[in-house]
């Protein structure tokens, strides 16, 4: 029998991240190491505009790499402060009707790699594309906004602590929530 130190962490940090230049969720989920059960999770947004707003990387470099650079040193004090086992992100999609956004969608992964790589040279950034993270919560691949809510809000075994009401979360929070349980379920898979 393996036999721990008493002082040894009896859970690890998932966090998940839907990412975005404008609104960038992130969900938390503190987990059991043995059981690999859910003790605690928690979600927010965080607005790019807030973050990057009046700093002379904005003026020198424009809004939308302010806001990039911003979400990158605020992800880094959030890795810092929940010191995270596993870090996940929903991958870029391509839009017909919006082509650029895949463009941004990847800046702004990098800036997570970037954030994480800060944080620790070690980890490496998981990527699970969005129709993985709807299946994950029992929702068709092709679903909306207010499906991935209701599919949240139904979840039994997320143990749901977070400062903002789940009830409150708006659709990036939700998506952040989602792509760290997908994340687990995927260790649980290993097992």
């Amino acid at each position: 029998m393996l036999l721990m130190p008493e002082d040894s962490p009896t859970t690890i940090t998932l966090i998940g991240i839907d990412p975005g230049s404008h609104n960038l969720g992130v969900g938390i989920l503190e987990v059991d190491i043995v059981s690999l059960e859910i003790v605690s999770s928690s979600g927010k947004t965080y607005s790019g505009a807030k973050l990057g707003k009046n700093t002379f990387y904005t003026e020198t470099h424009g809004d939308r790499a302010g806001r990039i650079r911003g979400h990158r040193e605020n992800l880094s004090r959030i890795f810092r402060i929940a010191q995270p086992y596993m870090v996940a992100s929903e991958s870029p999609f391509s839009n017909r009707k919006h082509p650029q956004v895949y463009g941004v969608l990847t800046e702004v992964v990098e800036a997570i790699r970037g954030a994480l790589f800060d944080y620790d040279q070690t980890k490496s950034l998981l990527m699970i594309d969005p129709p993985t993270v709807k299946n994950g919560m029992g929702a068709p691949g092709n679903c909306g906004k207010d499906v991935m809510r209701e599919k949240l809000l139904g979840l039994t075994d997320l143990s749901y602590d977070g400062f903002i009401p789940i009830e409150q979360l708006d659709e990036h929070s939700v998506d952040g929530l989602a792509v760290a349980r997908c994340l687990l379920a995927r260790i649980r898979n290993l097992l």
